[in-house]
């Protein structure tokens, strides 16, 4: 792990500035749009191997994330009736659509070349954050209490703190039970891999 990654962990278990749930994953959100920038960025400075390094920052984020909303935040909103189960199940689609164009692009080397699939991920990225946060979280927003967000909020960040970092296509989104089993016996295998990872110095 990084310093960057780590003092990322250290943050996300004191809480920022909220524990809210809600206000958590908008910031997961807004660092995932930083990392693509500065993947676009060095791009167009033309340093590849620092191109990289931002996406490997970029897969090493939104996989935990990704992983901690399924766990926590999905879940929560099922119990808000029919239009929760259905919210649910859209972003989990997403999920999976995301993980999927992130498993193919891991066995690529050039970051130049792989540039037209990150734009494309990053397209469809944005249209499920906008969903999620103009629909999922504003219903919980509306149906869950303050008190209520922040105990999710802690629990969403330990889940991101034993989560895979790495897309793991064959792990299913639902049911929760069996993606926390699958999903944790792969992160000891992620962690070995991160060490051997270049990532973007702090």
């Amino acid at each position: 792990m990084t310093q960057q990654q780590q003092h990322h962990e250290e943050a996300s278990a004191k809480g920022g500035s909220s524990s809210d749930i809600i206000e958590r994953v908008k910031k997961d959100h807004e660092e995932l749009d930083d990392y693509y920038k500065h993947y676009k960025k060095s791009l167009k400075d033309g340093d590849g191997e620092a191109a990289l390094k931002w996406f490997n920052q970029f897969v090493w984020e939104i996989c935990r994330h990704s992983v901690s909303e399924e766990l926590v935040l999905y879940p929560m909103m099922e119990t808000m009736g029919d239009r929760g189960k259905k919210l649910a199940d859209k972003s989990r689609e997403d999920h999976h659509k995301v993980k999927e164009m992130l498993a193919e692009m891991e066995s690529m080397s050039d970051a130049k070349e792989m540039e037209p699939k990150m734009d494309k991920l990053m397209e469809e990225l944005r249209e499920h954050i906008k969903l999620e946060e103009s629909e999922d979280l504003a219903l919980v927003e509306k149906e869950v209490g303050l008190g209520a967000r922040e105990t999710a909020g802690a629990t969403f960040a330990l889940g991101k703190s034993i989560a895979p970092t790495r897309p793991h296509t064959m792990v299913p989104e639902k049911p929760v039970v069996v993606e926390a089993a699958l999903g944790l016996l792969a992160t000891p295998m992620d962690k070995l891999r991160d060490m051997f990872t270049s990532f973007p110095k702090a």
